[in-house]
């Protein structure tokens, strides 16, 4: 899956109280950063994925067909609508403001089960929370609507915006924001499909009615909340494969909750096996699954995976002829593989 991008990393700094060994740290963590995020594929048990998804492999979904190229030193966010302190920021402010690094997967609300449109990154910036309260927001706020260069606009409830979790992010991986990935600044909103991740933000304005963005005017989810999903990354769909022992991986993602079990069937979904899981990156992060199969004769065999997440919610089937639209796909997703003598 191209979308399933580049090795493990975890991240850690240490520091002094001396000025010289501060500087020092720093720098030491920014190159240990820049040397984990390159390191490629891990392998789990076997399993060989890309827990990070590089930049250049990120999926690219946009609202219109050319990018923005927007001159960093001349752009200004825009905080207006119902607040009482209306203000503008400028990168530099927005870089002395910066207090969030989080591991996030993104994901279009159009990417069919099994789809390559859905990556794993780590991102940097500010909480919005931080921008919002600045602006000393007004009574009735109902959503907080974002405003991006190419004309695009979407919205998330007010109350949402104020949590912890969702920010504005100027880095990806390490380095600024590609142009394809909203350059210079981008929401972040995890557990909620990318139409709401808006890119190329040049202003946010809060508002007392309940706005409705461009996708959500031709009828997909508003709250477009992402379910449980799980996927097959090894073997690939048509693979054949020698007799004996075989690990078989993927990833699964379950939003808000995380993702408590990953179970494999080998019988059309009769009988289901657990499945080992891979701490995630962060509680936003998709994890990586490994299940040990031994087959027992030759012969074709299809393999299916399900999620749970950590709340008990078990992934859901989906009907046989299930779409993406309104509010994303569902469905297990299987493979069909040929054990035989190679």
């Amino acid at each position: 899956m191209k979308a399933a991008g580049a090795g493990v990393i975890g991240l850690q700094a240490s520091g002094s109280v001396s000025g010289g060994l501060i500087r020092h740290a720093a720098a030491s963590a920014e190159e240990e950063t820049h040397k984990l995020l390159m390191k490629g594929t891990l392998n789990f048990k076997g399993f060989t994925a890309k827990e990070i998804t590089p930049n250049d492999e990120f999926y690219v979904t946009s609202y219109s067909s050319s990018v923005p190229r927007i001159d960093e030193n001349k752009f200004r966010l825009k905080v207006a609508g119902l607040v009482e302190k209306p203000y503008d920021l400028g990168m530099n402010d927005l870089r002395e403001m910066a207090d969030k690094r989080e591991f996030v997967t993104l994901e279009c609300i159009g990417n069919p089960v099994g789809g390559n449109a859905i990556g794993n990154a780590l991102w940097e910036g500010v909480t919005l929370n931080k921008i919002i309260k600045k602006a000393a927001p007004g009574k009735g706020v109902v959503k907080t609507v974002f405003n991006a260069e190419d004309g695009y606009i979407d919205s998330i409830p007010f109350e949402h915006s104020l949590s912890e979790d969702v920010f504005l992010a100027f880095k990806m991986n390490g380095e600024p924001l590609p142009p394809d990935h909203g350059f210079p600044l981008r929401a972040i909103v995890p557990g909620i499909y990318g139409m709401k991740n808006v890119k190329w933000i040049s202003k946010i304005e809060l508002v007392n009615r309940d706005y409705k963005g461009y996708w959500e005017k031709k009828g997909w989810s508003d709250t477009a909340v992402i379910p449980v999903k799980s996927q097959i990354l090894m073997p690939m769909d048509g693979k054949k494969i020698p007799p004996g022992p075989y690990v078989v991986g993927g990833v699964a993602y379950a939003g808000r909750h995380g993702i408590g079990r990953v179970q494999v069937s080998l019988d059309d979904g009769d009988t289901w096996k657990d499945a080992e899981i891979k701490e995630p990156l962060s509680k936003w992060a998709w994890v990586l699954w490994r299940f040990e199969w031994a087959p027992a004769k030759e012969g074709t065999y299809a393999i299916t995976v399900r999620g749970i997440d950590k709340a008990g919610k078990v992934q859901e089937k989906g009907a046989f002829f299930s779409t993406t639209f309104p509010d994303g796909a569902k469905g297990y997703h299987s493979v069909n593989v040929k054990v035989g003598a190679l």
